[in-house]
């Protein structure tokens, strides 16, 4: 019997499973490891290393408009070779500093390459390949940013404690360019259609060509094949659900930007050990990891936009009553089992985000120029990224403490149910 030849874009998840988990190493919580080391040696104050994050935040930007119909028209296998060549290079790079300017240099280049370059290619690849699918793919994929905020920081954390800080940030830049700048280069391509294949591997409906190449100048009507929208980056700015979207994921990125670089040092402040505060940052990674897959598979049975509120909502009231009790856990003396479960139920919650906030683009607008949409939106939604880490560092070098940062969180996450719930799909 002849054995059915599997789908090729699980092979394109895996690739960007592996893509996703090299962007973590420029993510928030791998640089709040380093955050206090490097900050004792220099003298430096929390404000001055979150300002890189910043810093790449915005270049990332500022290069994303440029990436986006980049992607659209040429894909993404040397857009992704060569972005985590100059990821890795900045980080092997960060070895060597002895002035703050050169965080802003080595280390905001690969935030950028991160977040305006990287984390598009997988958001708009995945999104090529499948449609019906769409949810358990995405879930699958975005596990790769999750299992890489999990490793990485107990990777960073034992050669910082074994050979130093310098050797550590080397070490990190050589990895991640060895799990996946090859195999970014040998399979990916832009979209199914390109090899005569349908997205999910085939049709909605019969008849139509899949070698149909989407056409750039495509309007906002259902194509005949597929049966999915088709907006042009021109017609969807226009809609009000763009930019309803547009604030909505800018304030969730602000939140969790924000919250990721500052749990550790917050853990830490509170009395944890170094140790068990990397553990609960890996335990909400890989609870996050979880969460991404399970809120995915729920999209393929439920309003991908109602299950965004849900989540948003409890993610918000599981952080506050977090904050709450780690306060007053000092004196309680409640324990560390508490700090996992909490952090294990938030990381859960707020895994969805990414996937869900991927798909409801799609969902929206459709494949044709989806790179050249969220290029137009990652200048609006990396602002807000970099200015959290940023928000909650400053809050902290002029109060002391967290309070007023996360209680701004929080309220912030109560905001987002609202837009979440209000959210409508635009209408040509």
């Amino acid at each position: 019997m002849k054995l059915r030849k599997p789908f090729y874009g699980w092979i394109i998840v895996g690739v960007t499973f592996l893509i996703g988990s090299t962007g973590a190493g420029a993510f928030q919580n791998i640089l709040s490891i380093f955050l206090k080391p490097m900050a004792a040696e220099f003298g430096w104050s929390r404000a001055t290393v979150a300002g890189s994050i910043a810093f790449g935040s915005l270049c990332g930007g500022v290069v994303s408009p440029f990436v986006g119909p980049i992607l659209d028209r040429h894909g993404p296998r040397m857009v992704s070779f060569l972005g985590i060549l100059v990821l890795s290079a900045g980080l092997v790079g960060m070895s060597f500093v002895q002035q703050a300017w050169q965080i802003y240099v080595l280390f905001g280049v690969g935030r950028m390459i991160a977040v305006g370059v990287l984390t598009m290619v997988v958001s708009v690849t995945v999104s090529n390949w499948f449609i019906r699918q769409r949810g358990r793919a995405m879930g699958i994929t975005w596990l790769g940013p999750r299992i890489g905020s999990t490793l990485l920081p107990l990777f960073v954390q034992h050669v910082i404690k074994t050979h130093g800080w310098r050797t550590s940030w080397s070490a990190l830049g050589l990895l991640l360019f060895l799990v996946s700048a090859i195999p970014a280069l040998v399979f990916l391509r832009r979209r199914p259609e390109d090899i005569g294949l349908w997205p999910d591997g085939k049709p909605l409906t019969p008849g139509g060509d899949p070698e149909k190449i989407w056409d750039h100048g495509a309007t906002n009507t259902l194509s005949q094949t597929t049966l999915e929208p088709a907006w042009t980056r021109t017609e969807a700015v226009r809609t009000r659900s763009f930019w309803v979207l547009v604030l909505l994921n800018s304030i969730l990125l602000f939140i969790g930007g924000g919250i990721n670089f500052h749990v550790y040092p917050f853990l830490t402040d509170m009395g944890v050990t170094d140790e068990t505060a990397v553990l609960a940052v890996s335990i909400m990674a890989i609870c996050g990891a979880l969460g991404g897959l399970v809120w995915g598979f729920l999209t393929e049975k439920s309003s991908t936009k109602i299950l965004l509120s849900i989540e948003v909502g409890l993610g918000g009231l599981i952080f506050l009553a977090f904050f709450w009790f780690i306060k007053v856990g000092t004196i309680w003396n409640i324990g560390i089992g508490f700090i996992f479960i909490f952090v294990g139920i938030y990381g859960f919650l707020f895994g969805g985000i990414f996937p869900l906030l991927s798909i409801l683009w799609a969902e929206f607008f459709g494949r044709a120029s989806l790179g050249s949409i969220q290029g137009v939106v990652n200048p609006f939604r990396l602002t807000a990224n970099a200015a959290g880490p940023f928000f909650g560092a400053v809050c902290f070098d002029l109060f002391g403490s967290y309070t007023f940062p996360f209680l701004t969180f929080s309220t912030l996450y109560f905001l987002s149910v609202w837009l979440g719930v209000s959210l409508k799909a635009p209408r040509s």
